[in-house]
């Protein structure tokens, strides 16, 4: 585990509460000193109050404004949260309104909510000056709700929260529809309502959220797209969740889990942050020479592709590796800048591409070298492809597959045969999608599913590219990386990439910290770059570029984005 960052799936996150409570409740039956409390109260409490101080915080950077702030609440469970919110931001002073979307109830005593945690805060909330309007399903509906959404300095968003598995329609759609055509500031009450917390993906409708207040744990939806442009800035609320140590000895002492097998065992997800990567980088004695940091070999190139492998390359250097040899076409090598390069000439097709009779040159310089990167701009030249696949079972480094690498593993996936633990696979969307048979779509609307399964598909590390880049191992840890920006959506942007990951495993990173760690410093060079130069036509170099200062500000311990939201935004209840 590289990060202490966990980001639960929804079932994880409600497997940890009913351990919780269930211990809790065990503790008051024993007479352990724990009052008899409702503890599914507890929580709802905690999270609601943590949520009220980011909502009075929105508020105040909108003083001076005449309105409202405007509660927005469903029937369940996060309907319930908003109704706590709602309550201390009038036991304080403010102005609220709070709007539930369902019908009235028709007696004194007919429950509204739908579970008694959530109808006891609607009746604490009733004893406040809080205006409550329920919405029922009438024509008159939008117009009511978007006329006092006009009205409203701040809307809370309490719809729906976590576990949305079906598409919304009906009143709910009206309501989120509302609330982004207010444009107003709206805070998210544990996930922006509409967003699978799992997946990130849109269910028929979610709310464009400002901000995002979220309960003990990130979810992985707010970190993949489209879910993370919806939630705005993420504040993270402590509600007295213990950490998932807790679960898993709760399930050791019920021995609720035999011994599972790497392939069987639930998926770990967790942010990489600088403080993980800070940990892995490798040392560098002041009594040393380029021997000292590694050697990488990269196998690239082809007529009309020659940039790629210098860029990964020359990526290597500027990660630190000591020597970085480019293995390329025999004819191409007197057209390549005279750099701080090795060109090593191998045997070519008429095509101008590497030929099958490489292989044994390629095979010499392998002994000498500490990691290899194969794919930049091989090309799918049949001889060239058959070199690749013949070379995969030769190569006994630590090697990074990209590419034209990939592309070739597509036409016979059996060519990963023998244990492939020394490889890491960095495609994007299109190329995982080769790779596997899924559509780009189902890779798409499930990000770290689709890479977690190609991981143990593969018996390899698997970095999947793209906004969020995440990184999966076969055991089932899986990482998704903060940094980064779309300015780094450029030619020759994944070159620089593998020659990162390559040059960190040519200093003795194993594949999964190269992986994660070099992830993690493409996308800050990224933002380095971009802050200088804007993310408008940043090009691949620029980010080659930013990665020593990369490397400089996270052994300095810079922040990502997000880790500085999150160091500020942790209640302790």
């Amino acid at each position: 585990m590289l990060s202490n960052v966990r980001v639960p799936t929804t079932a994880q996150i409600r497997a940890l509460e009913a351990a919780w409570i269930k211990s809790a409740n065990s503790a008051a039956d024993h007479g352990k000193g724990a009052p008899a409390l409702n503890w599914g109260q507890v929580l709802m409490e905690n999270a609601g109050r943590g949520a009220a101080f980011v909502a009075l915080a929105l508020w105040d950077e909108h003083a001076g404004q005449i309105g409202k702030i405007s509660v927005v609440c469903g029937k369940g469970n996060n309907g319930g949260d908003g109704l706590v919110v709602a309550r201390y931001l009038s036991i304080w002073g403010l102005p609220v309104t709070c709007f539930i979307l369902a019908n009235a109830p028709a007696s004194a005593g007919e429950s509204v909510m739908s579970s008694a945690e959530s109808e006891t805060n609607l009746r604490l909330l009733q004893k406040t000056q809080s205006e409550i309007i329920y919405l029922e399903d009438s024509e008159v509906y939008e117009d009511v709700l978007s006329a006092a959404l006009d009205q409203s300095i701040v809307i809370v968003d309490a719809i729906f929260g976590t576990g949305l598995n079906r598409a919304i329609e009906g009143a709910a759609r009206v309501a989120i529809e509302a609330i982004n055509n207010s444009f107003k500031p709206v805070l998210a009450i544990d996930i922006a309502s509409g967003i699978n917390s799992d997946s990130g993906q849109v269910m028929g409708a979610a709310v464009r959220a400002t901000r995002t207040v979220t309960f003990g744990y990130l979810k992985p939806g707010q970190l993949q797209h489209p879910g993370s442009s919806q939630s705005g800035d993420l504040h993270l609320v402590d509600i007295g969740l213990p950490d998932f140590d807790f679960l898993e000895k709760s399930d050791e002492n019920a021995g609720a889990k035999p011994e599972q097998k790497p392939e069987q065992k639930e998926a770990h997800i967790y942010v990489t942050t600088c403080g993980a990567v800070q940990a892995v980088l490798p040392h560098r004695p002041n009594n040393s020479n380029k021997g000292t940091f590694g050697n990488l070999l990269t196998v690239a190139g082809s007529l009309g592709m020659s940039g790629s492998g210098i860029m990964c390359a020359h990526s290597a250097l500027r990660t630190g590796a000591g020597l970085s040899y480019v293995a390329t076409a025999r004819s191409l090598i007197a057209s390549l800048p005279a750099e701080e390069l090795v060109y090593k000439p191998l045997s070519e097709t008429t095509a101008q591409s590497i030929s099958k009779e490489a292989l044994k040159e390629v095979t010499t310089l392998l002994e000498t070298v500490s990691a290899v990167v194969l794919g930049p701009g091989l090309s799918q030249n049949p001889d060239t492809v058959s070199f690749v696949l013949d070379l995969l079972d030769l190569i006994d480094k630590p090697c990074v597959l990209d590419a034209d690498a990939l592309n070739a593993i597509s036409q016979n996936t059996a060519s990963l045969g023998k244990p492939a633990n020394n490889f890491v696979m960095t495609p994007h969307p299109k190329e995982l999608s080769r790779l596997t048979g899924k559509s780009v779509a189902e890779i798409s609307a499930d990000r770290v599913g689709a890479c977690l399964a190609a991981a143990r598909s593969f018996d390899c590390v698997v970095v999947l590219k793209g906004a969020h880049t995440v990184v999966a191992s076969p055991d089932g840890e899986v990482y998704i990386n903060p940094t980064g920006n779309s300015g780094m959506s450029t030619a020759g942007a994944g070159d620089v990439l593998s020659g990162i990951i390559g040059g960190l495993m040519a200093q003795g990173l194993n594949p999964l910290n190269a992986a994660v760690a070099g992830v993690y410093l493409h996308g800050k060079a990224g933002d380095i770059a971009a802050n200088t130069l804007g993310q408008a036509g940043l090009v691949a170099g620029d980010i080659s570029a930013g990665v020593p200062v990369a490397l400089t500000v996270v052994k300095a311990g810079e922040l990502s984005h997000l880790e500085q939201l999150l160091s500020h935004s942790v209640t302790n209840l």
